[in-house]
């Protein structure tokens, strides 16, 4: 009895283990798709808004969720705190909030930090552009990770479970 209790157990705790796995590859399509629609926002409110960049990424943080709402807040927050040091500073804050709390890789960061200092610095036809160009960039990561999804987060399900019988089987 206590055997077969165990063997569930080991089971149970490596099929989360890939289940979790799993879970970070649908994490990180989901925060590129909301940093899409947050970049698309912001352009609507530089273009059409004339609204000033706190306040536009303010309200950005506000339409969003996650660590991706988490990074155009803390980014509207030190450039609130801080006008003296810029769209860049503000830009490399909110993207250390989403470092620590987000599923992006390094490359999808890097793509996200190239946009920081054209920010507040050129025209907003200029900054338009660039954020149409970043948004593109952010789409093809975004399907490059839905593409990784499909591979890796059915393997990783699978290996989980898998990996937790063949323990058992070992280990009795």
């Amino acid at each position: 009895m206590v055997k077969m209790l165990g063997g569930g157990l080991v089971i149970l705790t490596c099929s989360i283990l890939g289940l979790e796995v799993a879970r970070s590859f649908s994490a990180r399509i989901e925060q590129l798709r909301q940093f899409n629609a947050g970049l698309k926002m912001l352009e609507t409110e530089i273009a059409y808004g004339a609204t000033p960049l706190p306040l536009a990424l303010a309200r950005v943080g506000k339409h969003l969720d996650g660590p991706v709402a988490l990074f155009f807040q803390a980014a509207a927050r030190k450039l609130r705190e801080d006008p003296a040091g810029g769209a860049l500073a503000a830009w490399e804050e909110g993207l250390k909030e989403l470092s620590q709390k987000g599923a992006l890789r390094p490359g999808d960061r890097e793509i996200i930090r190239s946009l920081g200092p054209m920010l507040g610095n050129s025209t907003a036809d200029d900054q338009v552009k660039n954020l149409e160009l970043t948004r593109q960039l952010v789409g093809q990561q975004q399907l490059a990770a839905l593409e990784e999804n499909n591979r890796q987060g059915k393997m990783w399900r699978t290996l989980g479970f898998l990996l937790g019988v063949t323990l058992v089987l070992l280990l009795y």
